[in-house]
């Protein structure tokens, strides 16, 4: 982030209450708001608590705090012009670096008043725009089937929950749920016991398998797939990009695919807002797109209240006190185990 002069916008701190968690979730990249939906005119978004604007100038997609110094206008209800975004109230102009180019009421103090605007590093990937508030440590996550032909590929709507980040990303891989959360859809209570998993990392990537799982052999789906057996067994393979992306990649036995991408957002402390894509090699007929979507929003309603309802809303890594402990379970909760251990890891490298 460049240097910024005395009288620029301060930026926001969190209290000593702040989860160090969340605070060190500024150095990673996140999702803020789909590529196609930031386009001509700027776009406001909140991450970890930062109002922020986006836009694209001359080309170049920028992010920069939304407040202008001016009068405290949001800049996300201006305009682009001329590779500046104008502020809608008294029209100030700020370039892509943040630095206010234009005082329209008296132009002879452009440079007297040396306005400028905390920028943020932005890059667009896998079809989302992904901000990190300080210099990223890791890369952004990477979803290769989004221009992958053999693929029907549908945008999922965003949507919120009451929860913190690492909740979200953890409920996705949380094997033990599907047999109650998901009775008869992916999961069945007749099958609960969880096996083992080998979990590794791969640069900035949490890997693991899981195959052998009976699941649900019913309805449109198992048509779709070509599939008469009673149970289902598919190869799911997991790529967890740290702090909370998943890619899951479910391979049938007769060799088709079905891939979910889900990036969270942790908008502030109590919010996450998940951005995600579906893909598929089977049934690529637009006229099923519905019956997909509507699949993963019946799963989506099932999680949601499960999930609102857990607390601490951050769990704790490390010193958890008595009423807020939690109890994982050897094997079953290898996954969990593991994605803590690196979380604590990246919690640990902030406080250097």
């Amino acid at each position: 982030m460049s240097a910024l002069p005395s009288n620029s916008i301060p930026i926001h701190r969190h209290d000593s209450a702040t989860p160090a968690l969340y605070s060190a979730l500024r150095k990673f990249w996140h999702p803020v708001a789909y590529a196609s939906d930031v386009l001509d005119d700027p776009v406001g978004v909140t991450l970890l608590g930062e109002q922020i604007v986006l836009a694209r100038l001359n080309g170049e997609l920028r992010a920069m705090h939304s407040r202008c110094p001016h009068k405290g206008t949001n800049l996300a209800l201006g305009r682009v012009v001329d590779g500046t975004i104008e502020c809608p109230y008294h029209g100030w102009r700020f370039d892509g670096e943040g630095q206010c180019k234009r005082v329209p009421a008296r132009e002879e103090l452009n440079d007297a008043i040396r306005a400028a605007l905390p920028t943020y590093h932005a890059v667009e990937q896998a079809g989302i725009v992904w901000v990190a508030l300080e210099e990223p440590s890791m890369a952004a996550p990477e979803f290769a089937e989004l221009n992958d032909r053999d693929y029907r590929v549908l945008q999922g709507r965003p949507y919120d929950w009451h929860t913190s980040s690492p909740r979200r990303l953890e409920n996705f891989v949380d094997f033990a749920h599907f047999s109650f959360v998901h009775d008869g859809s992916i999961g069945s209570r007749d099958n609960p016991r969880v096996e083992p998993v080998k979990v590794w990392r791969e640069n900035n990537v949490l890997r693991f398998d899981r195959s052998g799982i009976k699941e649900p052999g019913v309805g449109l789906k198992k048509q779709l797939l070509g599939i008469t057996e009673e149970w289902i067994e598919p190869v799911n393979e997991y790529h967890v990009t740290m702090p909370h992306t998943v890619h899951l990649k479910r391979t049938f036995p007769n060799g088709k695919r079905y891939v979910l991408f889900m990036a969270a957002c942790p908008i502030d402390e109590h919010t996450t807002r998940s951005f995600w894509w579906q893909a598929r090699d089977f049934g690529t007929e637009p006229t099923w797109d519905k019956f997909f979507m509507d699949f993963e929003d019946e799963v989506l309603a099932q999680d949601k209240p499960i999930i609102e309802s857990q607390r601490p809303l951050w769990f704790h890594l490390t010193g958890a006190p008595a009423g807020e402990r939690e109890i994982p379970v050897r094997h079953a909760d290898v996954v969990t185990i593991e994605y803590r251990k690196w979380l604590a890891e990246i919690v640990a490298a902030a406080a250097q």
